[in-house]
């Protein structure tokens, strides 16, 4: 479940002038994980050594795989395809055709383990005309060994957590009756590189039916194998939420005065924050020429502990600046430079505490990658991302939970011949 959180920031800068690919063919089933993938496919007749460029690109395939696996169990994992409309440069009668998808298995974000391949029914004997379209058995099923490869001794048990990543796949014509044409192929290969794939967890298995009592002996005997009895320990860990946190930062403003105690001919501001929801940028004389001010957004945390594999972003937006006595200035004036990164063991904060808390027993190995900070000098006449954090998970945990701690260096250019007032804007920060 998606939460949305949003906070407001007064931001307030005074002066002198006042200043401031597959697309499934039906319904996905619960439980399933899937991934979608464009091909590039093209065709290829190895007895007559010709290939083909067929134009196909973007060609959108879903691979299906269960997101939870008993140990020891056998995986399937699902090809659902369209027909190819190859754009053959010739006719190919009384072709049969089957698909042949393959996909590279491996732990999560580690190197392949190996690949297996899955054969398709062949279709009926059919006439492909020039131009026509190449269509095959669907969806294809792909059986994964339950060890990882013929005569390697790794097994996958309770705990793994396996990638099945989308490799080649082809069309194969079976029996064609022109024999030039046997073993011709559409040929489909990723055309991005697929950093994960359907991902699978190995899950234990319980006892079939649990014991309670036994007898370890019989008679004036003693040792041996003895006998052993089922206790099955069940725990639930329930979500958490998706929570954001503003703490104070007050670095002094560059480029403006403390102006504070100014109040006249109008109210002067500070050049440092105060608190967690006023930035201040400071009090500056209407300049002759455009006077960028540098300020500093308040320190933000986010944290998660849904505990699950789940993405976010941190994005603020901007009013225009206005005073009370109507005059105004353009929210592109500001821009923001943010930065993201994970908290460490000394700047991991509690949601939770009254006040700036380290949480205690924090591990940082445990937080998940995959955060990202916006780009440089973005400009609030939109939109502005300050985080984003994709799916990657933490490979000990198993989940995208973390604590995070974004920043973002602002800068403020007042127009030449700004009027003097007091402006004053709103920020909405929005973690969703």
């Amino acid at each position: 479940m998606k939460r949305s959180v949003s906070r407001r920031i007064g931001v307030v800068m005074v002066g002198l002038l006042a200043a401031t690919g597959l697309s499934m063919s039906s319904a996905q089933q619960a439980g399933a994980a899937t991934i979608s993938v464009p091909f590039v496919c093209a065709f290829n007749a190895p007895s007559l050594a010709a290939s083909y460029d067929l134009g196909i690109t973007n060609y959108s395939v879903t691979m299906t795989a269960p997101e939870v696996s008993d140990a020891g169990s056998a995986i399937s994992v699902t090809y659902d395809f369209p027909s190819v409309n190859a754009s053959l440069p010739f006719a190919i009668t009384g072709a049969q055709v089957r698909a042949e998808p393959t996909i590279d298995i491996r732990k999560q974000s580690g190197s392949a383990l190996f690949n297996a391949t899955g054969t398709g029914a062949t279709g009926s004997s059919t006439t492909i005309s020039i131009g026509g379209s190449v269509s095959a058995p669907m969806p294809v099923t792909i059986n994964v060994p339950t060890t990882t490869g013929a005569g390697a001794p790794t097994t996958f048990v309770a705990g793994d957590k396996l990638e099945f990543v989308p490799a080649l796949f082809k069309y194969t014509f079976v029996a064609a009756d022109d024999a030039n044409l046997v073993g011709a192929q559409v040929a489909c290969t990723p055309q991005t590189s697929t950093s994960y794939g359907a991902r699978t967890t190995i899950a234990g298995v319980l006892p079939a039916s649990p014991s309670s009592n036994c007898s370890a002996q019989t008679g004036d005997t003693t040792g041996g194998a003895g006998c052993a009895t089922d206790q099955i320990v069940r725990l639930s860990v329930l979500q958490g939420q998706l929570t954001q946190r503003t703490y104070t930062n007050s670095t002094s403003t560059s480029g403006s005065t403390d102006g504070s105690g100014t109040t006249t001919p109008v109210l002067g501001t500070s050049n440092a924050n105060n608190n967690a929801t006023s930035v201040n940028l400071g009090t500056i004389t209407s300049p002759l020429a455009p006077a960028p001010i540098s300020g500093t957004l308040n320190d933000i945390t986010v944290s998660d502990t849904r505990g699950g594999s789940y993405g976010w972003s941190l994005t603020a937006t901007l009013t225009n600046f206005t005073s009370a006595t109507g005059k105004s200035m353009a929210k592109s004036t500001l821009t923001a430079t943010p930065g993201c990164a994970t908290a460490t063991n000394i700047t991991a904060w509690d949601y939770s505490a009254p006040s700036k808390a380290v949480i205690s027993g924090f591990d940082s190995s445990l937080v998940a990658p995959g955060q990202a900070a916006g780009s440089s000098a973005q400009s609030f006449s939109g939109t502005v991302s300050l985080c984003t954090k994709n799916t990657d998970e933490n490979l000990t945990t198993g989940t995208t939970g973390g604590v995070y701690n974004v920043t973002s260096a602002l800068t403020l250019t007042v127009p030449a011949f700004q009027s003097a007032d007091r402006y004053t804007a709103t920020m909405t920060i929005t973690l969703a």
